[in-house]
């Protein structure tokens, strides 16, 4: 099969920033997502991020579409960033937990509409952070109570400086809210960090998302989902290789709590500054019916009984950036 974004997520973006004098400057961000494979335009839209922003110092403002703070530690601190076969177990696990029981996934897993945030001056000695708020922007109407669904707000805050890299991120994401007898809210909270030897790059995180839900057919319950995550890259030459090993396990409260484990290695092999040859093979072992594959969600339907145990696979692509 024929994809895209293996080792980067194919992307056309435009930015500017205007100085405003006194340090302020004024900034915008437009970037749209390339079906590269097969040119498909309907994919050109604005939907990666679209963005604009006020800076100075005392930090940024930034209002639109943007990334969610706690997706960051989910891909910085994912030697593969989330990207092709490599992809962490704990992000493709994030919202397979509702869709297997039923209910919708999270929007607002990866990033969040409508959003206002506020980012720290990067002046502070290596420690940053930010909070994000996105509205719902739904009405309201005569004697229904408004849905609040799609509403995010959270929260990041780290340290970076030299080799070492940690963050703490926490979110809540109302995925339904009708007032109708059906509510599903996700609260995320994970901790990442890593630190570059030089010779070798580490990489760690734990996560736990929290899954509340009440209707109709399912009643009222909770998911949780624990996650980690330990991995490397190492320099060799011109390239690189990739290493990680992560887990997602679902409490049930039973003793079938799914569980999913995947170890991926690869390998970038830098022709250029901008131009590099990668491959990855990644391998997904799942248990108690767990139903998560090396693309992220099963590829056939599991109403029938059937379980994905385990499975491989194998990226190998060309990267170039412009």
């Amino acid at each position: 099969m024929l994809g895209n974004s293996g080792y980067n997520s194919s992307r056309l973006g435009f930015r500017g920033t205007e100085d405003l004098g006194g340090g302020l400057a004024a900034s915008f961000w437009l970037e749209a997502p390339i079906s590269n494979d097969d040119g498909n335009p309907s994919a050109l839209t604005f939907q990666r991020r679209s963005t604009v922003s006020l800076s100075g110092g005392f930090g940024e403002v930034r209002l639109g579409r943007d990334y969610t703070p706690t997706f960051w530690n989910d891909t910085v601190f994912d030697p593969f960033g989330t990207n092709g076969v490599g992809t962490n177990v704990i992000s493709s696990a994030h919202s397979a937990v509702l869709t297997s029981v039923g209910l919708p996934s999270d929007s607002n897993y990866v990033r969040a509409n409508n959003t206002v945030g506020y980012f720290l001056p990067s002046n502070l000695g290596g420690f940053y952070g930010q909070v994000q708020y996105g509205m719902h922007e739904n009405v309201k109407t005569s004697g229904v109570e408004v849905s609040k669904a799609g509403r995010y707000v959270g929260g990041r805050v780290g340290y970076a400086n030299g080799p070492v890299d940690v963050g703490l991120a926490y979110g809540r994401s109302d995925v339904v809210n009708n007032g109708a007898g059906t509510g599903v809210d996700v609260r995320t909270l994970n901790l990442g960090a890593s630190y570059d030897f030089g010779v070798v790059k580490l990489f760690t995180e734990l996560s736990r998302v929290t899954n509340e839900f009440y209707s109709y057919q399912l009643g009222s319950g909770k998911i949780d989902l624990n996650g980690f995550l330990i991995g490397a890259t190492a320099p060799v030459g011109a390239g690189l290789i990739r290493v990680a090993y992560s887990q997602a396990k679902a409490d049930l409260d039973s003793s079938y709590d799914p569980r999913s484990r995947k170890f991926a290695i690869g390998y970038v092999h830098n022709l250029s500054k901008r131009t590099a040859l990668y491959t990855t093979v990644a391998r997904v072992a799942n248990k108690n019916g767990a139903p998560i594959t090396v693309g992220g969600t099963p590829r056939f339907s599991t109403a029938a009984g059937y379980e994905p145990r385990n499975s491989t696979g194998y990226d190998f692509g060309i990267r170039h950036a412009f």
